[in-house]
């Protein structure tokens, strides 16, 4: 008298039932051709001959130090406030294993100081691949121009800025569609973000992560021309963007540095003036901040 079931129709999806479950394929297989039969039981306990046994108190579950799990696995474990992400050790080169190594360590001097745009960009060690280095750190850029785009918000439209140019002297055409044409300065960008990371992560001139062949680096030179336009037309064009950005990430102080020091840039192409972009000494007399 205390129990009743209900009726449910039988499980639509096998997939789904197998990830939920975690029963094996063949049991899921044969549990998504039955109905599945729920069973509920209302709050009146059954009646009982015996005396009622007494529940035991259930013993607390041992504390974890979530500081201490997220240095050791080095993630931003569910709940994480944002002022406490990526807070683990910075750990040498030959501490970082795997083929994600360098990709990390990259990001790790990023965010130990990202003023120290020598450090950053120096080969770790000897027996570093030179093309690997250069190919992470591409990548990196790449993940943090799509903030850069995301700073933009609406301030950036195909009716503000209709074609991509820098300033008025230059303007540039896409060249991501069969015949370069001219494209909305938003969609300039976007397509060559997106045309990098095809690029980047296409497996026939990229296979191997920790080793890249002199073959498909001939690629970088012209991928870091066109990612650099990005920086141009912000800063002519919305130069408070490109202000707040810069004073928060450094980004296009990083890139032209980089750009310069592995030769994938003349100097020429350097659109942005320096100024723009490197600290400026305080003034004689000032008070520090």
């Amino acid at each position: 008298p205390n129990n009743f079931c209900v009726k449910l129709p039988a499980l639509s999806n096998t997939a789904h039932a197998c990830v939920r479950t975690r029963l094996p394929a063949r049991e899921c297989s044969a549990l998504s051709r039955q109905p599945l039969l729920l069973c509920m039981t209302d709050s009146v306990p059954p009646e009982t001959d015996g005396p009622a046994e007494q529940e035991r108190p259930a013993s607390p579950e041992p504390k974890v130090d979530e500081d201490v799990a997220s240095q050791q696995l080095r993630r931003n474990l569910p709940g994480t406030q944002a002022c406490q992400m990526w807070r683990w050790r910075k750990r040498p080169i030959v501490e970082h294993k795997g083929p994600l190594a360098i990709p990390e360590h990259i990001q790790d001097l990023i965010r130990a100081d990202i003023s120290d745009i020598g450090r950053i960009y120096e080969l770790p060690s000897p027996d570093t691949d030179l093309l690997a280095w250069q190919y992470e750190h591409l990548r990196q850029f790449v993940i943090e121009f799509n903030f850069l785009l995301v700073a933009l918000g609406g301030d950036c439209t195909p009716e503000t800025c209709p074609k991509m140019t820098a300033s008025n002297e230059w303007q540039y055409l896409c060249a991501s569609h069969r015949k370069p044409q001219d494209c909305a300065a938003i969609d300039y960008m976007t397509h060559t973000i997106d045309g990098s990371t095809a690029l980047l992560t296409t497996a026939r001139s990229f296979s191997d992560r920790s080793h890249v062949p002199a073959s498909s680096a001939k690629y970088f030179q012209s991928m870091a021309r066109r990612l650099y336009r990005i920086f141009a037309h912000v800063y002519f064009h919305h130069r408070q963007t490109f202000d707040d950005v810069e004073a928060e990430t450094r980004l296009c102080a990083r890139f032209s540095h980089f750009v310069m020091r592995y030769k994938l840039m003349s100097p020429s192409m350097l659109l942005v003036p320096q100024e723009a972009y490197e600290p400026k000494p305080p003034t004689e007399g000032a008070a520090p901040l």
